[in-house]
């Protein structure tokens, strides 16, 4: 009887050893799934204001202007915040939207008098040579429409440009960031 005995506890204690791997990859997954369910929760809260500015400028757009369609929204804090909405009428032609901060006061832009995207970019880099360009974006500038761009040069400085909207003429060249 004895024997028997020491038998059962020799092999409890071989199984006691074996690890389940499939339940440990399930913990580890589980995790993981958490984690992810955690941090894309907070993104959500976090840009949940964008969403919010987003949404009450194309309604305040689409009121106060003949802009139909909204394609972009994009904000420069230069000096209080300054939105600049692009979109199309309902005959298809392209328009800009500025507003200053919270107004509802909204100044509109035919987009096809200024410079194209591909004008722009072929014009920054004949005169800077930039290494990269970080982004252009419409903006206001004392009361005139203006582009604005930042890029890297060749020598790794940071720089910003600002721009005539219809012209390219610079208004003002920050260098070395």
């Amino acid at each position: 009887m004895m024997q028997f005995r020491d038998d059962i506890r020799i092999r409890q204690r071989q199984r006691r050893r074996h690890v389940h791997w499939a339940r440990v990859w399930f913990i580890i997954a589980g995790i993981g799934i958490v984690i992810a369910a955690l941090v894309l929760g907070y993104f959500y809260i976090a840009l949940s204001p964008i969403r919010q500015d987003e949404d009450r400028l194309q309604k305040l757009v689409k009121a106060h202007s003949d802009i139909a369609t909204v394609q972009q929204v994009s904000v420069d804090y230069r000096q209080g915040t300054t939105y600049a909405v692009i979109g199309t009428t309902t005959s298809g032609h392209e328009k800009v939207a500025i507003v200053h901060g919270q107004s509802s006061q909204v100044k509109t832009y035919d987009r096809a008098a200024g410079l194209s995207n591909d004008q722009l970019r072929r014009l920054i880099l004949k005169t800077y040579q930039p290494k990269k360009v970080y982004s252009a974006n419409i903006s206001d500038y004392k009361g005139a429409l203006v582009w604005e761009v930042s890029y890297r040069s060749q020598n790794n400085s940071l720089n910003f440009v600002t721009l005539d909207f219809k012209t390219g003429q610079s208004y003002r060249t920050i260098n070395g960031l």
